[in-house]
């Protein structure tokens, strides 16, 4: 009769350590969503020969320089300013200046939110 119960709690450790043996496994590293999103989205293979590693530390800049975005022209400038830095020129009218601004605050740094917000709000 003893042996019922403590067959069930083996069994259910064994369960347990090997469901967070797998989760610790299978954890997407920081800004592996954000590197995703931003490779589909570079319809004009802009950052095609850059390295996730940099594309992230791009958005992280993105970022940072959120609190200093007044208008959607000043975000675009910080924004094309960050990729000059790093070797990558940009058109005027590349997509990727927009798109790195929504992922770069919704994938990297969700609490910077209300500056994005701001900028369209001045806009309007």
């Amino acid at each position: 009769m003893k042996k019922i119960p403590l067959l069930s709690v083996i069994i259910f450790i064994i369960l347990s350590i090997s469901y967070i043996v797998y989760q610790n496994l299978s954890t997407e590293t920081y800004g592996s969503e954000f590197v995703k999103q931003i490779r589909i989205a570079d319809a004009e293979s802009t950052l095609e020969n850059i390295s996730d590693n940099s594309v992230v530390n791009i958005g992280k800049n993105i970022c940072l320089s959120s609190p200093e975005w007044g208008t959607v022209d000043v975000s675009e400038n910080l924004i094309r300013v960050e990729l000059l830095n790093n070797q990558i020129e940009v058109l005027g009218d590349d997509r990727i200046i927009p798109i790195l601004r929504f992922q770069s605050i919704y994938e990297l740094c969700p609490e910077n939110i209300p500056y994005l917000e701001k900028i369209f709000i001045i806009n309007e």
